[in-house]
């Protein structure tokens, strides 16, 4: 049984980081947590799905796929040639999509997180272990901010 009582991980850092300990109890976590995104309803999510769907099928799931893929291409080349980065997600278009996952030699991914969210590059680590850093190639990125993504993770190594 995980953190709340369904067993399930909430998108509070507090009790994804016990579910996945495996961690018991919730005393220190806010009660409105457990519950949702964040510890309070998602009005603002709930709200912008329509539009959100919407906005997806006036510019058709095989653009949407085709542009996630070719951003997520340029990443992966990017990320594969700088040295001492290894490259976790597969290269093959066919067995990824647009989340892309790297190691960085002697770079913790949460402190390599930190360091590219300072030079304004948006990154995350799994929560798995072992954990790796994480970005997203979407339709919302252009071919600049993959570019930004690539020199600030050649300032880490």
């Amino acid at each position: 049984m995980g953190p709340d009582d369904t067993g399930d991980p909430t998108f509070d850092g507090r009790n994804i980081g016990r579910w996945l300990t495996g961690g018991t109890g919730t005393a220190s976590v806010p009660p409105g947590a457990a519950h949702t995104p964040g510890g309070y309803h998602s009005f603002e999510h709930r709200w912008a799905l329509a539009d959100a769907f919407g906005f997806h099928a006036r510019i058709g799931p095989a653009r949407v796929a085709e542009r996630t893929r070719e951003l997520a291409d340029r990443l992966k080349e990017g990320l594969a040639g700088i040295r001492g980065v290894r490259l976790v997600t597969p290269r093959a278009a066919d067995l990824s999509a647009g989340v892309v996952c790297c190691e960085v030699p002697d770079v913790p991914p949460q402190r390599a997180v930190d360091r590219l969210r300072s030079a304004g590059v948006v990154a995350s680590s799994t929560p798995y272990r072992p954990s790796y850093l994480r970005f997203g190639a979407t339709i919302a990125n252009s071919e600049q901010d993959v570019e930004a993504a690539l020199r600030a993770v050649r300032t880490l190594v």
